[in-house]
């Protein structure tokens, strides 16, 4: 057989890899030339509302994870990568008041540990947090830094922060407060859950859309104790957004649940109620695109 490894071809070869709680490997193809990276950390899940008869605040949204992008030449890394996926923060379910899951930290590494002496990168330095009960919104996933991380330094990276969760609504009532998608990055944080008042309920926060690809919004809960709409996205291009809030419930209503986020965003905060606050959203799990050009 013939060998035309000597021959460029600018092939391209992508591969994606999912959460699945433990490490994963990735082997080198063979006449591989650069290797680019697409690092995406874990969305933070929404929080679960208090209860009350009278004057109850919604929940905030979580926050979204980091992205680290970047490309390094294919004969300065060694045969086997080692990736870990981030999972999406759990949206806050235990008890009244329960803030969301953390989002975990994606990592591409040279030996299946995340010293920062054998990463190659990671999506964010910090993870981004839960949304929690009176309105408190979920921090987003702080900048990673590459330089830090030993081996990012054969390549060329770039690092982008999270987005921020929204607040939830007050007991004015007021309604949760909303954010847009491809406002300041790919992904958003979730939106904020409804408040209530007495008899008086407000509607969650809504995922407004966009001008291009995410056109669609996604519905606030509307109405008494509805659940937000789940986030929703695309992989190319890669963009997505956080879940909505639950909207707020009567006297003897449940608050509404807040919506999943896709990929790598938020979860939406849930509703106030009187029985039962509304649960969080889930946090979108993270992703690892790897893209080969031989």
């Amino acid at each position: 057989m013939l060998d035309f490894s000597h021959i460029p071809s600018q092939q391209q070869s992508t591969f994606i890899l999912y959460t699945t709680g433990d490490w994963q490997t990735f082997v080198k193809p063979r006449n591989a030339k650069f290797i680019e990276i697409f690092c995406l950390g874990a969305g933070a899940g929404g929080g679960h509302c208090t209860v009350g008869a009278t004057t109850v605040n919604g929940a905030g949204g979580g926050g979204s994870g980091g992205i680290v992008r970047g490309i390094i030449p294919a004969f300065l890394l060694p045969d086997t990568l080692y990736i870990q996926v981030g999972k999406g923060g759990a949206g806050g379910k235990s008890g009244a008041g329960a803030q969301g899951g953390f989002g975990g930290i994606s990592y591409i590494s040279l030996d299946g540990t995340i010293s920062e002496q054998t990463l190659i990168c990671k999506s964010s330095t910090a993870t981004p947090t839960g949304g929690a009960a009176s309105i408190t919104a979920g921090a987003a996933a702080t900048v990673s830094v590459p330089a830090l991380s030993a081996f990012g330094n054969l390549g060329l990276f770039t690092a982008v922060a999270g987005v921020i969760g929204s607040t939830g609504g007050t007991s004015t009532p007021t309604v949760g407060s909303s954010q847009t998608a491809l406002a300041t990055n790919i992904t958003t944080g979730g939106a904020g859950g409804g408040g209530k008042s007495g008899v008086t309920f407000a509607d969650g926060g809504r995922i407004a859309a966009a001008s291009v690809i995410l056109t669609s919004a996604v519905n606030e809960g509307s109405g008494n104790g509805v659940k937000g709409s789940d986030g929703y996205g695309t992989l190319q291009p890669f963009c997505g957004t956080g879940g909505a809030g639950g909207s707020a419930a009567n006297v003897t209503g449940i608050g509404g649940k807040g919506g999943n986020g896709y990929y790598g965003c938020g979860g939406g905060g849930g509703g106030a109620g009187s029985i039962v606050g509304g649960f969080g959203g889930d946090g979108g799990d993270g992703l690892v695109i790897i893209t080969v050009i031989s």
